[in-house]
């Protein structure tokens, strides 16, 4: 059956952000404690968690959920003030991959869990305008839960038109994965050049997933 939809994820599946998160959580979390954290305490206590894991292990007692939004917001502030700054590229060979689509004519729609001030700064800074309309790309918000909820991808479903089982998506994180098949998608491209390690996931995690790559150069276009 011929895939006529793509939906990308984007951290960690079009931009390689990785370090810059956790460079951003370091930071932040030093600024918090008044202490240096060593690279273990970065790979075991920061690295694949959320705020609400890594605030309460380091600044410990009882954080309320606006404090642990404020002080995740400044992370944020400071992982875009980093990624201004270094402007990494793309992942390879996703730009000849996006001109190739947009030239097919393949519809196509981003559906990512980061912030909309993200969202605004990589829309702007890796000019996603040449091959996304602005609302072909989705963000977390109230009314679009975070992934492993399938609302992202079912509304990107919506928006590029296509039925779930027509749509191809790439994804790097096993949440992700989840949430794209829980959607009704069957062909999922897992991206991994992101980690420095495969990351460990059950078979439920891995189903949909027809290959996997590390960049967009693999790809056979």
């Amino acid at each position: 059956m011929d895939i006529i939809g793509i939906i990308f994820d984007f951290n960690g599946t079009m931009l390689f952000d990785r370090i810059y998160h956790l460079a951003a959580w370091k930071c932040c979390v030093e600024d918090l404690t008044l202490r240096k954290l060593s690279e273990k305490d970065v790979l075991q206590h920061i690295d694949g968690k959320g705020p609400k894991e890594i605030l309460p292990y380091f600044l410990g007692g009882e954080l309320t959920e606006p404090m642990i939004h404020q002080f995740a917001e400044e992370k944020e502030r400071i992982y875009r003030s980093m990624l201004v700054k270094e402007h990494p590229e793309p992942a390879p060979g996703l730009v000849t991959f996006l001109d190739y689509l947009k030239g097919a004519g393949i519809p196509m729609a981003i559906a990512s869990s980061a912030p909309i001030e993200n969202m605004n700064l990589y829309y702007d800074q890796y000019e996603l305008f040449r091959w996304f309309d602005w609302d072909h790309i989705l963000n977390a918000s109230a009314d679009l839960p975070a992934k492993p909820h399938p609302a992202l991808y079912q509304a990107a479903v919506k928006i590029v038109g296509i039925p779930a089982d027509r749509c191809l998506v790439f994804e790097d994180a096993s949440v992700g994965i989840r949430a794209a098949y829980a959607a009704g998608i069957r062909n999922i491209v897992h991206v991994v050049s992101d980690m420095p390690e495969p990351e460990a996931m059950s078979e439920e995690d891995r189903r949909g997933i027809i290959c996997t790559i590390h960049d967009y150069t693999e790809l056979k276009q």
